[in-house]
């Protein structure tokens, strides 16, 4: 696998399908409290952000609203929705049994929401406790500083690392810490990523064609 150490794996988009699921729990929240919002525009809005640019949204409408208060409540409601309807990414069971290189987990998620769509897909058994989230850091993408303290502590250099992601914040995460990254588009979409990434694939089928 070329000259890679390590492979840094996001969570939501690219290990399970949670954006989709997610982003209903997001829009449907916003939609109760009186501001017009689908799960297609959350998507574009929020995909591979932090927690707190949904709740900014939120208090350009509406300043008065807990923050503390919305977000518990989401993450009551969205571990309901996971546990009922999250999966794997197709393929990415098959890709992660034939690595020979250690891999790990870093996302801007909260380390109870991995743990949790990480469990009911299956793949937690894989990560053991390698799963790193911005939360114990206070540092999101596309700051780079995750990504260097997920290598750091997996015991790699920068240069001897794979990130695989799937939004532009991921990807400028990796390009900010000089790793090398590759992109998981599921929907066909690759002008946004070519020039960033390495490459970007549609399936981890392809994935494994590529980097073997």
């Amino acid at each position: 696998m070329n000259n890679y150490k390590l492979i840094i794996f996001d969570c939501d988009g690219t290990l399970v399908d949670s954006e989709p699921v997610s982003n209903k729990v997001v829009s449907d929240m916003i939609n109760e409290l009186g501001i017009e919002m689908t799960p297609e525009r959350s998507v574009e809005l929020f995909a591979g952000t932090q927690f707190a640019n949904i709740v900014q949204y939120i208090h350009s409408f509406q300043p008065e609203i807990s923050a503390q208060e919305f977000e518990s409540d989401f993450r009551t409601r969205s571990k309901i929705a996971f546990e009922r309807y999250l999966k794997p990414i197709e393929g990415v069971v098959e890709f992660i049994e034939s690595l020979d290189i250690p891999y790990c987990v870093a996302s801007n998620g909260p380390q109870l929401k991995m743990a949790t769509t990480l469990e009911v897909t299956g793949l937690k058994t894989y990560f053991g406790d390698n799963i790193f989230s911005a939360y114990d850091i206070q540092s999101w993408k596309p700051d780079p500083g995750l990504f260097l303290h997920a290598a750091n502590k997996m015991g790699f250099a920068a240069h001897e690392t794979l990130v695989i992601e799937d939004t532009i914040s991921g990807l400028d995460a990796a390009v900010n810490a000089n790793m090398d990254c590759v992109i998981y588009s599921h929907n066909g979409e690759n002008s946004a990523f070519e020039s960033k990434a390495k490459f970007v694939f549609h399936h981890f089928d392809e994935l494994n064609q590529k980097l073997f």
